[in-house]
């Protein structure tokens, strides 16, 4: 009997047993992995927020500094682009400083040994102050050009978005994630006209008396995803740029299914994010016209459109990180009220934003009363 009661001990599991274990553990990893991914993307949202934090608090110690923000693009321009930066610099060189980046900055302020352009020999040619335009080093592919515009800094980099650079042309320089706001303005996004947003035109330095609808209801920075081979035709890193729109609703027309661009997007020539020393809109700004994660339009495969909409977009669920003027950081929803998306894009818009909450959020100087609506 002992020997029987032994033998049935020893005998282990049956087949069936054990595939009846393993469907077990199966169903408790299926259930467990969407928390674990849901508890990863809630850590990689709130480096992204803290990202967003450590960039208006540069912003506000470069205005502590020089009684005003840096512009949205602006530099030295001679008409040569390896001579000078074209007045294509955005933001982030000049709160390079305040970002823990003063030795980069140093070396982006001073005149610096690279490649030539025309020989390609390493050392052949003395950079300007401030380098030349930050499109350059995309174009010659190569880390003996510029050195400063290849640095890649951690607090500009969003962790939700995974693009990374690597070898070869257009993909060796530093990425940047965040981006500056230009308001609910998107006509003439690089000339004159109005001025609706903190960073909202070449060559301005807005003081913080001008927000006068008040820094806890104006937004700053938001974030956008990195324009990529991989997302080519995507809503995330891709845009639509061959004309034929003056409103945000002939824009809407492009977005397809599975956040696609129809019928189709800019491909390679998309300059989101591509370097960090950029500006203007097309390269890291974007306005509040579309709600976060709407399809991007210009009017240009180039950086020089008329009519231009980019709103913010990310990897995150449901919306976008924005930093507002107060300092603050806020979670804004892709369902925001975005107004009449039928108005035209004006180069003069005045008074209230007509594109909803989301637009009154962008001006500076619109009047609107947003309170606690976002």
């Amino acid at each position: 009997m002992f020997a029987a009661i032994l033998s049935r001990l020893r005998r282990g599991f049956t087949l069936v047993e054990l595939l009846v274990v393993i469907a077990i553990i199966g169903i408790l990893i299926a259930l467990l992995l969407p928390a674990v991914q849901a508890a990863r993307e809630a850590a990689r949202r709130s480096q992204c927020t803290n990202n967003l934090k450590q960039i208006m608090l540069a912003a506000h110690n470069y205005h502590d500094n020089y009684k005003a923000f840096p512009t949205g693009f602006g530099g030295t321009d001679t008409g040569d682009w390896y001579m000078s930066n074209m007045g294509q610099l955005g933001p982030f060189v000049g709160m390079a400083p305040f970002m823990e980046q003063a030795a980069l900055y140093a070396m982006v302020a001073t005149r610096t040994q690279g490649r030539n352009h025309q020989t390609g020999a390493p050392g052949s040619i003395t950079y300007p102050p401030f380098g030349p335009a930050p499109w350059v080093e995309a174009d010659l592919g190569s880390a003996n050009g510029y050195p400063p515009w290849h640095v890649e800094i951690p607090t500009l980099r969003c962790p939700s978005d995974g693009v990374q650079k690597s070898a070869g042309w257009w993909n060796d320089t530093g990425r940047v994630n965040y981006c500056a706001s230009f308001g609910d303005k998107c006509a003439d996004m690089w000339g004159g006209g109005a001025i609706r947003g903190i960073f909202s035109r070449r060559f301005y330095y807005c003081k913080m008396a001008e927000i006068i609808d008040g820094t806890s209801n104006t937004v700053a920075f938001s974030e956008h995803t990195i324009g990529n081979s991989a997302f080519h035709n995507k809503i995330h890193g891709d845009y639509w740029g061959d004309g034929g729109f003056t409103s945000p609703a002939e824009c809407l027309v492009h977005k397809g299914p599975n956040q696609t661009i129809i019928p189709n997007g800019v491909g390679w020539e998309t300059r989101r994010g591509m370097w960090w020393p950029g500006g203007g809109p097309t390269c890291q700004g974007f306005n509040t016209v579309l709600p976060p994660n709407s399809v991007a339009c210009s009017d240009s495969r180039g950086e020089w459109g008329w009519y231009e909409i980019f709103p913010p977009d990310s990897f995150h669920p449901g919306g976008v990180n924005v930093a507002l003027a107060d300092g603050s950081v806020r979670f804004i929803s892709e369902t925001i009220n975005a107004g009449n998306s039928t108005v035209q894009c004006s180069p003069n818009p005045s008074g209230p934003s007509p594109y909803g909450v989301w637009g009154a959020l962008g001006s500076i100087n619109g009047g609107e009363s947003v309170g606690a609506n976002f």
